[in-house]
């Protein structure tokens, strides 16, 4: 495509203000040209540019400068005042401490005794000279003692009392008596022999060592070959082995006897572990056999009232209750006594009575109080004062389970007594103890004393119990 000029949308004034001041700018240049050819340098021109924000300074800045010039002449005065009163008080101290006072009244003025610090600095410059002196004598009477030759010095009265030279095997040299020569010498081998001394064979190249492996192998096997034939162990092949087995790991000897040795005494122990966790479970099958039965008898006695009481339905439930879990119960399983019975000997405290544990020294001479509620609720009842009685409204519905209440207790009575297992009247601690007696044993007469006079006599009962 053609280009076309583009037309200028520019107004001929401003083309002829354009062109007068071109032609003036080049009427100047050739002035300039035929001046500077003349030889003839004309003056630079003066430029009337108008003042920018940046060249144009503040108002007062002048003033200002004054001031601070005139405030510096008089802080420099000020200065010069305080050094030259300074330096007239550091010559009037320098006097007083040497002592130059004209009068002793000039002296009472000052609350500082100048002649008494004096005094103290005097004192103490003697008694440095003084230590300084001691020293250098005790120096001199060292280095005398050091070079006076050991023929003067008077023999010992005890021959042991003497003094000798040894080398520890630090090679450092020593000095101590003959009495005491004996122990360090042994004190220094202990020393030597629990030092760890640097290996030897650093410098062995690979070859060598390997040589000296190849030997201590064939050390190992002439000693195989002279044991009789018989089963390898891990103890044979493990040789060096730097590794870390565990706490679960023992370490076999590589001798048959004694091997075997170790073997049946950890059989044994296995065998008496396994025997001990039998009893265990054996144990703890009686108490829970001892529990259940305690709990069913309880669950009975609770059915029987509920059915005297009317309430069929609530003692059906806890009736089906209880067979649906004694059904859903599974049983433990049984572990077989090993075959190997080994005979444990429990042994017991020599500080006690047989078959009674140990009592803390706070506890004995302690009785147990049970004989005192031994009385029934209606007895107390009636020696209670009718003035502090609760209301009789309180007891209001109360009478028909009462009378129910009285009504079971007269039937089980006969069979409770025979049980062991009494839920009338009673102390806890003997309804606990009567729980774990077989049925067949007699009950005790109401009336009787209590069979636990102290702690040790309860203690002992329990013991023998469980």
């Amino acid at each position: 495509m053609d280009r076309r000029k583009k037309p200028l949308d520019v107004a001929a004034s401003s083309l002829v203000d354009l062109k007068a001041e071109l032609f003036r700018k080049q009427e100047e240049f050739k002035k300039e040209k035929l001046l500077k050819d003349a030889g003839v340098f004309a003056k630079p021109r003066t430029s009337n540019k108008k003042p920018n924000i940046w060249t144009k300074q503040n108002t007062g800045v002048v003033n200002r400068a004054t001031k601070d010039v005139e405030q510096k002449a008089e802080e420099q005065d000020i200065l010069d005042k305080s050094r030259k009163k300074l330096e007239e008080k550091a010559k009037l101290y320098e006097k007083m401490t040497k002592g130059d006072f004209p009068d002793e009244e000039t002296e009472d003025l000052y609350l500082v005794d100048f002649t008494q610090k004096i005094i103290d600095k005097q004192h103490e410059v003697q008694e440095l000279h003084q230590s300084e002196a001691v020293g250098k004598t005790s120096e001199r009477d060292t280095d005398e003692e050091e070079t006076q030759p050991e023929a003067d010095i008077p023999p010992p009265e005890d021959p042991d009392e003497e003094w000798v030279d040894y080398v520890d095997f630090l090679g450092r040299s020593r000095r101590c008596m003959k009495k005491d020569l004996p122990s360090l010498l042994k004190m220094d081998q202990e020393l030597q022999g629990k030092r760890q001394e640097p290996d030897g064979n650093t410098l062995l190249s690979e070859d060598m060592r390997r040589e000296l492996q190849r030997q201590q192998w064939e050390k190992e096997e002439e000693e195989a070959l002279r044991k009789p034939m018989g089963p390898i162990h891990y103890e044979d092949i493990r040789e060096n082995e730097a590794r870390q087995l565990g706490v679960g790991y023992f370490a076999f000897s590589r001798d048959q006897e004694l091997r075997h040795k170790q073997r049946a005494t950890l059989d044994m122990l296995r065998e008496q572990t396994l025997d001990q966790r039998n009893k265990r479970e054996q144990l703890k099958e009686k108490r829970k056999a001892a529990l259940d039965a305690r709990l069913s008898k309880l669950r009975a006695r609770k059915i029987k009232k509920l059915r005297e009481a009317g309430l069929e339905e609530e003692a059906e439930k806890l009736e089906n209750g209880e067979v649906k879990g004694a059904a859903e119960e599974p049983e433990p399983p049984r572990v077989t006594a090993a075959s190997r019975k080994v005979e444990v000997v429990i042994q017991e405290r020599r500080d006690t009575k047989p078959g009674v544990p140990y009592v803390r020294e706070w506890d004995k001479g302690k009785e147990l109080m049970f004989g005192q509620w031994e009385k029934k609720q209606e007895e107390l009842r009636d020696e209670r004062d009718p003035e502090f009685a609760p209301p009789s409204d309180y007891f209001l519905g109360q009478k028909k389970d009462g009378y129910y209440r009285k009504r079971a207790q007269n039937q089980q009575r006969p069979s409770v007594q025979g049980s062991g297992s009494s839920a009338g009247d009673g102390p806890p601690s003997a309804q606990a103890s009567n729980s774990n007696v077989p049925d067949d044993k007699p009950a005790d007469p109401p009336n009787q004393e209590p069979l636990y006079q102290s702690l040790d006599d309860m203690l002992s009962y329990y013991r023998q119990v469980t």
